[in-house]
């Protein structure tokens, strides 16, 4: 595996997340000014700021898994044996990857079967803002396969095995 170029990858996603923050803080803030200081709403923000959040949210997923900061139940993987523990780890994880190969298959359907809408107001091709579907989906299985194999040659979470000792 080249980590080189997943790291490229990684800091790409951090950036392209970062800027879609912070132009969805902006858009808000803009429309919230328009709206409530000037009584004239915006149209086109809220499906500008409605998309920014999508995009973020399936693009943002593949941090979150990297981070291995999913919902889990710690408390209950954690008491297991090593051995019951790596199997119940590599089976829940293996369905998580299964689930994102389904989400991937169908968000590329989603993609191929909106390309012909646009959006209302900013006239954007509807297939590529559900492009965010499939394009996050599969940052964050490849995430969950690096966060999989690492922690599995980690064993156990280690903070937990310090304490126990």
């Amino acid at each position: 595996m080249n980590t080189r170029f997943f790291n490229g990858i990684r800091k790409t996603v951090d950036a392209f997340v970062t800027v879609l923050f912070i132009v969805l803080v902006i858009i808000v803030f803009i429309q919230v000014l328009f709206r409530y200081v000037f009584q004239n709403a915006l149209p086109w923000a809220d499906e500008a700021s409605r998309y920014c959040f999508i995009w973020l949210i399936y693009v943002g997923g593949s941090i979150t898994v990297r981070k291995g900061m999913n919902i889990t139940f710690d408390i209950l993987l954690d008491s297991l044996p090593e051995k019951i523990w790596k199997i119940t780890f590599s089976v829940v994880n293996l369905c998580c990857i299964a689930f994102l190969a389904v989400v991937i298959y169908l968000g590329i359907i989603l993609c191929q079967t909106n390309l012909v809408q646009s959006s209302s107001i900013l006239h954007l091709n509807m297939g590529l803002v559900m492009l965010a579907i499939p394009l996050g989906s599969v940052l964050m299985l490849i995430e969950q396969v690096f966060y999989c194999i690492n922690k599995l040659k980690e064993g156990k979470n280690p903070a937990v095995s310090e304490t126990d000792e």
